[in-house]
């Protein structure tokens, strides 16, 4: 995109006519160079600029002299801060005078720190006596290019070669360590005559897991291995620095390859775009128009005009050495040079970029802070202004805006797609790379609503790092890198996306790998919005696909929702897996149904016990082959009922299973071991886990005679211990029996003999009080947590089911075995039992608090208290009861509770 040659770049202008005048321009507006102006006033020659240039030059020389001559660290760090000063004043005086550019400002600058980290490495290795051949250090970002600005940190990395460095009798690892230390905090240490320069090392290979000096075999192997784009960006404008520079020079060249690529491949190229894309994507960026303006990190500033050169170098360089120039403005010019960037739009990138630099040395002036912000304050707004050269501050408000808003639209033009538009996620800054925060992200992940940004950011970092199995590999993280705009932008839309980057956190960082679902997650929009709204909900879910991620998979191909089907001679072993795999999948479809409103809640319990009664059926197949295989054929035939909510078809997700297993054989004694081991193999089957996961937890108390009965019992037993033995609360479970697995005549037999049993005693006078006073006891031994506790609070489920079973025992008949409670009740109205209103509510009541049960119970592994529900699951409870409001809900289930307590 080019526009008019009438553009007026930002650009600095000479302050005075004489250096002695610019002096005292820099007195009155700059408080830190008035401070060194009092200080050195005396020491410098202002007759002329050849006479101010080459005193710059000889305190920088004299910097380097020092670390020939070694200095003791207590001589050399006071020395070290004097000579930064007098430096800092006469580069400042050279710098507003016009008599030096930009560039030659920044040089000066990078040669005196260079000069210093020489020197304080030679100090620190003759205090310990060491030998520094195969020791060196490389410098980033600005200084590595010759670009510091007159505040900035300097980006380093320590390097060590083990074939080279011994070290000391610490070892080479340990010895690099302690060096670099000692090197840091010489240049760090903050006294009364300030500091030298601020060191920032989190730009080695991995910076959270790998120590302040790294050899260079780790680092190759990681550079190799997980090396992200931003990172090889990053050596575009490395060079050693100090230390063993003829090492330096071979490790860098060994770099080469993984720096400059040949040949990019596809995830590679799309992971730069990515990156692109997340450095202020957005088109009309208000905060273009911001005074506060970031002039370094914000729309329009300096680092878009480092990316636009940068993207560009580090996707062409490798085939066109012509392009690996570390400088911004040299890159720049290669980039004409290549016919890939126009001369127009190159000469106004130029001249913005020495503007804008120009404008950050000088607030950077005012009080050696290490900040690009343009103050708001008019006092110091002025002060830069006269710093700039301005007369007016308008007028450099308004060529700062004109120089921010050419490069924007200039960047911008980097996103424009095939057919014209921006391909941007129109979030704004999204940055990740890199090792600090950046406050344009922190700002927009701020308005996204998280409440957390630095949080966020950190994760986000540390998966780019490679610090999970989902982004081990350099195409994870490039997927990574590619999804993280919409995946934020997915969070945000449940509306609390502070909870559902929680959710999602613990669910990718317990992936055991990630190409996969992140391509998923990538070529289906839908999906992507579907599991983060889910985990967001339904916490214990990212729990189950995060073992198996490829669940996801099955709401494309719903493949899960085919028949469990054995693979013919598979043994028993091999049965218990397979049917943990198709009961995972089954499973995860039938909650992400219910979830996401494809299941209605009244009919979830259906969903759920079905499967489980599948299951029961393959396993208890699988047991009896397996006994068949070591004790021969069964002596008789055997059947597994349902029983509690199993058998009424209630089932929620993570129920246990009440079975009761009953057989049938001739003769006093005879079958008795088979049935055991097979009832013993068979809730290994179902409640063993294996590597596969657990199916279900199973209870068999509700047997005759509870745990102290024989886990199999036979018929006859079961007729005889019903009649005769049975208390009225084994009654009352009886009435919940269903055929669950095995012979099916058998299994009409036992309910028939449950039938019998009930109608035999339904005269008995103690029925009623025996199921009052259980209930009673109940309430004692087992309150409710809270009004969410849907089913022991007074008025909820267990109220209803107490009160239908109750009623059953007392009627008998045909009807007493009704294991739904909703169809008991319809039962006992039909049979006169009930009052047909009491009925109705009873029902309605049932059908809310079941609908609601279903929905928690998928969602949360505990019991709730409503302050934990998030808002993603408070619109799911209103949508399992067809409310609109939270508050209705809320409202309903009291008026629920209060009146089934009022009936029973």
């Amino acid at each position: 995109m080019s526009e008019s040659d009438d553009f007026k770049a930002l650009s600095p202008q000479p302050v005075a006519p004489t250096l002695s005048k610019v002096a005292d321009v820099a007195r009155q507006s700059a408080p830190y160079l008035a401070r060194l102006l009092h200080q050195h006033q005396n020491a410098l020659d202002l007759s002329g600029e050849s006479a101010l240039v080459a005193q710059c030059h000889a305190e920088i020389d004299a910097v380097r002299e020092w670390a020939k001559s070694v200095k003791s660290a207590d001589v050399l760090g006071p020395a070290l801060r004097r000579a930064k000063r007098r430096v800092h004043l006469i580069l400042s005086l050279l710098d507003l005078s016009g008599a030096w550019s930009q560039g030659e400002v920044t040089k000066a600058l990078t040669q005196l720190a260079d000069a210093a980290l020489q020197a304080s490495l030679a100090s620190v290795l003759a205090k310990r006596d060491v030998q520094g051949d195969g020791l060196f250090m490389f410098a980033f970002g600005k200084m590595g290019a010759f670009e510091l600005n007159y505040s900035s940190d300097i980006d380093l990395a320590a390097f060590f070669d083990p074939d080279v460095f011994s070290g000391s009798s610490k070892g080479p690892q340990d010895t690099t360590i302690r060096v670099v230390r000692d090197v840091c905090a010489l240049m760090d240490a903050q006294t009364e005559e300030g500091y030298v320069f601020r060191t920032d090392l989190r730009l080695r290979p991995d910076p959270s897991a790998t120590p302040i000096a790294v050899s260079t075999r780790r680092a190759e192997v990681y550079y190799e291995s997980v090396g992200q784009n931003w990172e090889r960006m990053a050596w575009i404008k490395a060079r050693p620095c100090a230390g063993d520079m003829a090492a330096a020079a071979d490790f860098q060249k060994l770099l080469s390859p993984f720096v400059w690529r040949r040949h990019l491949d596809y995830w590679a190229v799309a992971d730069v775009h990515a990156i692109k894309r997340m450095i202020n994507a957005k088109v009309g960026d208000p905060a273009l128009g911001e005074i506060d303006c970031d002039v370094k990190l914000g729309p329009g500033g300096i680092r878009e005009i480092e990316f636009f050169a940068q993207t560009q170098q580090i996707i062409l360089g490798g085939r066109d050495p012509r392009l690996r120039a570390p400088a911004t403005l040299e890159a720049l010019g290669a980039l004409v040079e290549a016919d890939v960037v126009t001369q127009v739009d190159a000469e106004a990138l130029n001249a913005a970029y020495q503007g804008l630099r120009g404008l950050e040395h000088r607030i950077q002036m005012l009080n050696d802070a290490q900040t690009h912000t343009y103050p708001t304050s008019s006092d110091q707004r002025a002060a830069v202004a006269a710093l700039m050269g301005y007369a007016d501050v308008s007028d450099l408000d308004s060529a700062l805006l004109a120089t921010r808003m050419r490069v924007h639209s200039i960047y911008e033009n980097l996103f424009v797609s095939d057919d014209g538009t921006v391909d941007s996620s129109g979030a704004g800054n999204l940055v990740f790379t890199g090792v600090e925060d950046d406050p344009g992200t922190l700002a927009t992940l701020r308005s996204m609503g998280f409440s957390d940004p630095s949080r966020v950011v950190a994760a986000f970092r540390r998966w780019h790092f490679g610090h999970v199995p989902a982004t081990r590999t350099a195409r994870g993280q490039a997927l990574l890198t590619n999804l993280t705009p919409r995946l934020l932008q997915a969070m945000a839309a449940t509306g609390e996306p502070s909870t559902a980057f929680a959710h999602f956190e613990r669910f990718f960082e317990g992936l055991n790998a990630g190409v996969h679902l992140l391509s998923m997650l990538s070529i289906e929009d839908s999906l992507l919005s579907d599991l983060v709204s889910s985990l967001a909900v339904a916490p214990r879910l990212a729990q189950t696909l995060a073992r198996r991620p490829a669940l996801l998979e099955s709401l494309i191909t719903r493949q899960a929702e085919e028949g469990f089907v054995l693979e013919p001679g598979a043994g028993f072993e091999a049965a218990m897996d397979a049917a943990r795999r198709c009961h995972r999948d089954r499973a995860f479809l039938i909650g992400h149904g219910l979830l996401n409103g494809l299941i209605a809640a009244r009919e979830a319990g259906g969903a759920w016990t079905d499967l489980a009664r599948e299951m029961v059926q393959a396993m208890a197949d699988a047991a009896e082959r397996e006994t068949e295989r070591r004790f021969g054929p069964a002596p008789g035939p055997w059947t597994v009922m349902a029983m509690g909510s199993f058998g009424g078809g209630e089932l929620t997700a993570g129920s246990d299973l009440d079975i009761i297993v009953l057989y049938d054989v001739t003769g006093d004694a005879a079958g008795t071991d088979w049935f055991t081991r097979f009832t013993q193999r068979l809730t290994t089957a179902l409640s063993v886990p294996t590597a596969e996961g657990l199916l279900y937890e199973v209870d068999m108390r509700l047997r005759p005679s509870g745990r102290s009965g024989p886990v199999a019992v036979r018929l006859s037993s079961f007729e005889r211990y019903q009649n005769s033995e049975a208390w009225t609360w084994e009654h009352m479970a009886l009435t919940r029996m269903a055929y669950a697995a095995g012979d099916v005549s058998l299994a009409d037999r036992a309910i028939d003999i449950a039938r019998g049993a009930i109608d035999g005693r339904k005269l008995q006078p103690n029925i009623a009080a025996d199921v009052d006073d259980m209930r009673e006891r109940l309430r004692r031994e087992k309150a409710p947590a809270g009004t969410w506790d849907i089913k022991l609070m007074q008025g909820g489920l267990i109220d209803i089911e107490f009160f239908a079973q109750k009623r059953l025992l007392l009627c008998g008949g045909k009807g007493a075995i009704a294991p739904n409670t909703y169809a008991a009740l319809q039962y006992l109205a039909e049979q006169d039992q009930a009052e047909a209103s009491d009925v109705a509510a009873l029902q309605a009541a049932w059908t809310f608090q079941t609908s609601l049960r279903q929905v928690l119970k998928l969602a949360l592994s505990e019991t709730p208290s409503e302050p934990a529900f998030s808002e993603g699951l408070k619109s799911r409870l209103c949508r399992a009861v067809g409310l609109q409001r939270f508050e209705d809900v809320e409202g309903t289930l009291s008026r629920h509770y209060d009146t089934v307590m009022q009936i029973v």
